[in-house]
């Protein structure tokens, strides 16, 4: 089982794209290299975080929102999502749905793909 875990993070730590997994008080479950570079922090140091702790509170509030959607829709739903980080804003398409964890569906997974304008 630890190598199918090993795996499955190598898998999405070779992705350009943000994954990551929140629990149902919107804190980081699990993130990829991509996610972390994102914020200058490891892996380690993001983990058991919320979006409050990352980005300032109007985007933090908008991104809760989204997630909450996700969790009552009880289906994937996509949204663009735009946060402010030390180099500017960035703009995604985000894909969110919900996940089972310990047999309930109470977290939120996601894969953002930046598509913020290089002009």
């Amino acid at each position: 089982m630890a190598n199918e875990a090993n795996l499955l993070q190598n898998f999405i730590d070779s992705s350009n794209a943000n994954i990551y997994l929140k629990d149902e008080q919107g804190r980081l479950l699990m993130v990829n290299r991509r996610v972390a570079e994102m914020f200058k922090v490891s892996k380690e140091q993001i983990i058991g975080k919320n979006n409050h702790d990352l980005i300032p509170k109007e985007e933090a509030d908008r991104i809760r929102a989204h997630d909450s959607k996700v969790t009552e829709a009880g289906t994937p739903l996509t949204f663009k999502e735009t946060v402010t980080l030390t180099d500017g804003q960035h703009t995604f398409t985000s894909h969110k749905f919900p996940v089972s964890v310990e047999g309930s569906p109470n977290a939120v997974g996601g894969i953002s793909i930046e598509i913020t304008d290089s002009e």
